[in-house]
C-alpha cells in the first residue's frame, strides 16, 4: 500500500511493520490509520521519513537489539530516520547518552516520549503535519549542530563541557573526531591521560 494513501475516512495512513504488532502505542493512533505492511523500519511515515521504536525497558534487557537493527539498516539509508525512545524505566540518562553517541554519526534523531500515547502523538505529528511536523521536531537542527556535538563528547566519562568545547572546535567533523589518535589528543592542552583513554575508548569500544 502506498504510504501516501488515505482510507475511506480521509485519514492518512502509516505503514506498520509486523514486528510492531501488539505495541500499545498503536491503539492511541486516532488521527491516522495504522496499516500493517512492508518496511525495514518499524513505522513508515513517508518514503523519506521512517521510524524505529525502542522501549528503554526492552533495551535494558536486550542490549544487542538496537545495535543489530542499526547494522541491518545501514544498506537502507533514508533522508530522515528517527528513533522514538520511550522512557519507561527510572534513571534513563545513561541509556539515552549511550544511544545518542551510537546513533548520531548514522544520521538518526532520537525523539523521547514518556508513554505509549506520547509515542503515538509523535508519529501522528510526522504524518499529518508533514514537513512542518518534521521542522517542529527537528527545530534548530542546523544551528544546534555544534552544541549537539559538544553534548555527545561531554557524555564521555571524565570529559567535561570545557573539554568538549575545545575538541568540537579542534576537529571540524564528527567523522574526524571519531577517528582521532592518541597523538592527536595528546597535543590538546588540558586533557590528561585518564581523559584521553576515556575518549578513545568511547569511540572504539562496542556501545552495547
Amino acid at each position: 500500500m502506498d504510504v501516501g494513501a488515505q482510507n475511506r475516512s480521509n485519514k492518512p495512513c502509516i505503514i506498520i511493520s509486523p514486528r510492531q504488532r501488539g505495541n500499545p502505542l498503536i491503539r492511541h493512533l486516532t488521527n491516522v490509520v495504522p496499516v500493517e505492511g512492508e518496511t525495514h523500519y518499524d513505522y513508515k511515515i513517508t518514503e523519506e521519513i521512517q521510524v524505529l521504536f525502542l522501549s528503554l525497558k526492552y533495551h535494558r534487557m536486550h542490549r544487542c537489539y538496537i545495535k543489530t537493527r542499526l547494522q541491518h539498516l545501514r544498506s537502507y539509508r533514508i533522508k530522515n530516520p528517527f528513533i522514538i525512545c520511550q522512557i519507561d524505566i527510572t534513571d534513563p540518562q545513561e541509556f539515552i547518552d549511550e544511544l545518542t553517541v551510537a546513533t548520531f554519526a548514522l544520521g538518526y534523531r532520537i525523539l523521547l516520549s514518556w508513554s505509549a500515547r506520547e509515542s503515538a502523538a509523535i508519529l501522528e505529528i510526522l504524518r499529518i503535519d508533514g514537513q512542518k511536523g518534521l521542522e517542529l521536531l527537528s527545530k534548530k537542527r542546523d544551528s544546534d549542530h555544534l552544541q549537539t556535538v559538544k553534548d555527545i563528547i561531554s557524555c564521555v566519562k571524565s570529559v567535561n563541557v570545557t573539554d568538549a568545547s575545545v575538541l568540537s572546535k579542534r576537529f571540524d567533523t564528527v567523522k574526524h573526531l571519531m577517528h582521532i589518535t592518541t597523538e592527536d589528543v595528546d597535543r590538546i592542552h588540558g586533557l590528561g591521560k585518564r581523559k584521553v583513554k576515556a575518549l578513545l575508548s568511547a569511540f572504539s569500544d562496542d556501545f552495547f
